[in-house]
């Protein structure tokens, strides 16, 4: 299996164990010319307890986890890459949250996650700014998600 393959795995993989063959994640991807940005949002109820240990998330059914991964086109195909994340969300009610990323490195693939706090029925603007390590670049990434809770 090659690099690519088992990056992309990774990321497939950490999208299906987060959402636990769920039809919530929604995994998205934004292309520019040297990365491919992937992205979904789900309540952490759709967590294991064991995925939620492993990944240090806190499970709720108001809390909701944002996965980002960036991947770095080279000769050799895609990789993953470290990034610096800034960005919030905003509510129809113009309330913004700030969003704070960490790092998770697993093997070749590596995440970012940011948890918030949502409520029933609401609809948030994500608005992040992605800069990818050894890049000047700034990826924009806007995009919007409506939760629903238990």
């Amino acid at each position: 299996m090659t690099r690519v393959q088992r990056v992309l795995g990774g990321v497939v993989s950490i999208v299906a164990a987060l959402a636990l063959g769920s039809s919530v994640a929604n995994a998205n991807e934004a292309g520019f010319d040297d990365h491919v940005v992937y992205y979904n949002v789900i309540n952490t109820t759709f967590l294991s307890p064991e995925v939620a240990r492993a990944y240090d998330v806190r499970r709720s059914s108001n809390r909701a986890m944002l996965n980002i991964t960036v991947m770095e086109r080279t000769d050799d195909g895609l990789q993953a890459v470290s990034a610096d994340i800034s960005g919030n969300a905003v509510n129809m009610n113009q309330q913004s949250r700030s969003l704070r990323f960490r790092e998770i490195e697993d093997g070749d693939a590596i995440y970012q996650l940011s948890e918030l706090t949502v409520r029933a029925g609401e609809e948030m603007t994500f608005n992040l700014e992605i800069t990818p390590a050894g890049s000047d670049e700034v990826l924009p990434i806007e995009f919007e998600q409506k939760f629903y809770v238990d």
